[in-house]
């Protein structure tokens, strides 16, 4: 990868730096942090946060919130642009069935892949290791350099796994600050093993919440505690309850949701759209829609739709996902032959561009109360509009100008299926935000042997390239009007 002009001290300084470098990210990784056990969070932040102050920021503090803390960073160039850091801490748990060749949170160095030297381990892909990695080339900025070419403002959560209850807490509490700067990044190793950089241009919004029933609320079925599996002849069953107020919210199928409006913001695809992700799945190989997303070994898609409805219907079509449902009897630990007192679901919901939250939300609990279910309650924990990215703002054309620097072909599928908090950027400040971009490889986000690569092969870059990256990155982007 090219280096450009001017860069050959950085290049030279991330060189002579890189083993500190990587027992920086390895000592991120060895410290779990995970939010749906809360393991491990609180250190992580405090580690973290001494990184950002070892680096040069200016400002660094941990955020306290109602729940998981989040970190507040600030460093000021002087410079005339700011940009605002997104990413998060907390990984996925580690699950029993899972089978490591490593230990998770060891974060060893190995082959793996074709690849002579990886980092393994728990978040070393996703998302700890390439923000380390981009830490680390701020600080290599800062020492050759004297200073960074734009202000930046990081604000990191603990806590994207449970669905970001508290991050919208976090930016209201620097919403003036905030608001002075001018594009948000979340800086990531996007990179395929071809070389190939991906850089998406739109998320769908995501609501994350929770239906429960239970004895108590509903006055009937057992108050207070499960009672005896014998005792349904002559009790209601708060489980029962819940099942059927789930089973009215979608057709037999799953798929297709009852709720009124549930439908009314969907937005007809534009010819232009469909363009895009024509010209998206063409630049991916115009293979079998199941090896273009992350469906697993999974061969029949919803309503056995065409490849290309349904690579449309990835990008802009909704969804409502159950993601578990739990009550009584689940295993060692809990109670058998019981009557339980309470249950509950958890759902992720997928809204594509057109469409707002606080609707959706506010028609599901129209919904339940219409058929009766007022007990039920249904809370959203996380609650945030899709957002799209224009392709003329500065930060999207700097982006383009870096990795055509770099000599890195630049994929831009227009969308996602995914979303999260990062869209408030967008969507409440009006500033273009671009997620988790940069030269880099990994994999194994969310399974065993999660990794990140340490020494790139032929056009897959490593961590020296994935810091280069963001250097130039950051550098475009100060330059670009």
């Amino acid at each position: 990868m090219p280096i450009g002009a001017g860069l050959e001290k950085l290049e030279a300084y991330l060189n002579q730096n890189k083993e500190r470098h990587i027992e920086r990210i390895q000592s991120v990784i060895r410290q779990p942090s995970v939010s749906t056990e809360d393991h491990g969070v609180k250190e992580c932040a405090q580690l973290i946060n001494e990184i950002h102050k070892d680096v040069g920021f200016h400002e660094a503090e941990i955020i306290q919130t109602g729940g998981l803390p989040g970190l507040w960073g600030y460093y000021d160039a002087g410079a005339p642009k700011t940009i605002v850091v997104y990413s998060n801490f907390d990984t996925r748990p580690v699950l029993p069935h899972e089978v490591w060749e490593h230990d998770p949170y060891s974060a060893t160095l190995t082959s793996m892949g074709g690849f002579d030297r990886v980092l393994v381990g728990r978040g070393s892909y996703s998302y700890k290791g390439p923000y380390i990695a981009w830490l680390n080339a701020l600080e290599a900025l800062i020492a050759v350099d004297g200073t960074l070419p734009v202000n930046v403002i990081t604000l990191i959560e603990g806590d994207e796994i449970l669905g970001s209850p508290y991050y919208r807490e976090m930016i209201n509490k620097y919403r003036d600050r905030i608001s002075k700067a001018n594009a948000s990044l979340s800086p990531g190793a996007s990179q395929a093993p071809n070389g190939n950089v991906t850089m998406t241009m739109g998320y769908k919004g995501m609501i994350y919440a929770e239906m429960s029933a239970g004895g108590g609320r509903w006055d009937r079925g057992p108050q207070g505690g499960p009672t005896h599996g014998m005792t349904k002849s002559i009790l209601d069953s708060p489980v029962w309850r819940l099942v059927h107020a789930l089973s009215s919210l979608t057709e037999v199928n799953g798929n297709k949701v009852n709720v009124d409006g549930f439908y009314d913001q969907l937005v007809p695809v534009t010819d232009q759209e469909r363009q895009e992700a024509m010209d998206y799945w063409k630049s991916m190989g115009s293979g079998a829609w199941n090896k273009l997303f992350p469906v697993g070994t999974a061969q029949h898609n919803v309503s056995d739709l065409s490849d290309e409805e349904t690579i449309l219907n990835f990008f802009y079509g909704p969804s409502f996902n159950i993601n578990g449902i739990k009550g009584g009897f689940t295993g060692p630990g809990t109670l058998p032959f019981s009557l339980p007192h309470e249950a509950s679901a958890r759902f992720d919901i997928r809204i594509p561009r057109g469409y707002k939250a606080k609707p959706v939300v506010d028609g599901i609990r129209r919904h339940l109360d219409r058929m009766g279910y007022q007990d039920v309650e249904f809370n959203a924990m996380g609650a945030f509009d899709p957002s799209k990215q224009d392709e003329s703002s500065d930060l999207v054309r700097s982006l383009h100008k870096a990795f055509a620097t770099m000599e890195v072909p630049l994929i831009t599928p227009p969308g996602s299926g995914g979303g999260g908090p990062w869209s408030i950027f967008t969507t409440e400040f009006g500033m273009p935000m671009i997620r988790s971009v940069g030269v880099g490889v990994g994999g194994g986000t969310g399974g065993p042997n999660e990794y990140m690569v340490i020494d790139g092969k032929g056009p897959a870059g490593g961590l020296v390239e994935c810091e280069l990256s963001h250097m130039h990155i950051l550098k475009a982007y100060a330059e670009e009007n």
